[in-house]
């Protein structure tokens, strides 16, 4: 696998997590996120409100489990572990109850559709070649499997469901770096939105589907942007020479959480959907990983 698919079918960094509060109402939502914060050597699933209260743990079980994602009305995770030796996608509701394993084959990284009736997820099963994925989906009851990319050997992943429902937003390496692309769901237009000779990955649409958040390091290290939907208009939130990573969007597109290592460890972080106002969500030697902010 290459190192630089940092959001591909394998986990490329592990490093959280008192939380520090900053003023928010639970209507906000939920963040669910990867950490070790448990201290038993283990990187589960936690939430935690977006003040930095209430943090819960969800999963117990995995000795890794990551790459959370929350259904659209906030009741159910999708997630991927790698704990049997090959990556498997599993739901639990967000209280940490039914707990599924929903596939078989090596799959990672789902998202949901915004119906809540499907996942696309990377997977590089049948004829791709091993650890570089194409998009798949599936039905949450575990039918319906079907490709939505197949073009080996480029790696096609980091699979975001537009909020209308009919485009998906990718990574891939098809022109030879990384770039962001969106294909309409009857894979009858495919649109390549970034062109740059450094790397862009961990793309997720805003909740109005008019902005893209993303990270690049087109400048030397990995950072945030954020861009207009068609690919205009890129501008960058964060500048630190830290690690910036793996964006999320909040419920009302007016926050941007990520993962970042610029107090020394890796921790989750919230700024303001310009830029502004950094503030750290969790403050410790954990392990934060992979935020994602979900309706309640």
């Amino acid at each position: 696998m290459k190192a630089s698919l940092m959001g591909g079918l394998v986990v490329v960094a592990l490093a959280c997590c008192f939380a520090v509060g900053f003023g928010a109402t639970e209507d906000e939502g939920r963040i669910v996120w990867a950490t070790s914060r448990a201290g038993d050597g283990r990187i589960n699933l936690w939430s935690i409100r977006p003040d930095g209260t209430g943090a819960t743990r969800v999963t117990r079980t995995f000795v890794q489990a990551v790459f959370p994602s929350i259904s659209p009305d906030g009741t159910r995770i999708a997630f991927a572990s790698m704990d049997s030796g090959v990556w498997f996608i599993y739901l639990v509701d967000i209280d940490g109850t039914d707990l599924v394993q929903l596939t078989d084959f090596s799959s990672a990284v789902p998202h949901w559709s915004p119906d809540g009736t499907r996942l696309v997820f990377n997977s590089d099963h049948d004829d791709e070649p091993k650890d570089t994925p194409d998009l798949w989906g599936m039905a949450i009851d575990g039918t319906e499997l079907v490709e939505y990319v197949d073009r080996p050997p480029t790696a096609d992943f980091n699979g975001q469901w537009s909020p209308d429902g009919e485009r998906i937003l990718f990574v891939s390496d098809r022109d030879g770096n990384y770039n962001l692309y969106v294909l309409t769901l009857d894979g009858s237009t495919l649109e390549r939105l970034t062109s740059h000779s450094g790397a862009d990955f961990n793309p997720r649409w805003s909740p109005d589907g008019n902005r893209i958040a993303f990270v690049s390091d087109r400048r030397g290290n990995p950072d945030v942007y954020v861009m207009n939907a068609d690919g205009s208009s890129v501008v960058r939130l964060t500048d630190h020479p830290g690690l910036d990573r793996a964006p999320a969007w909040s419920p009302d597109g007016e926050r941007i959480v990520f993962e970042s290592d610029r107090a020394g460890h890796l921790d989750l972080w919230i700024i303001d959907a310009d830029g502004s106002d950094p503030r750290a969500l969790t403050n410790d030697e954990a392990i934060d990983l992979h935020p994602y902010w979900g309706a309640s």
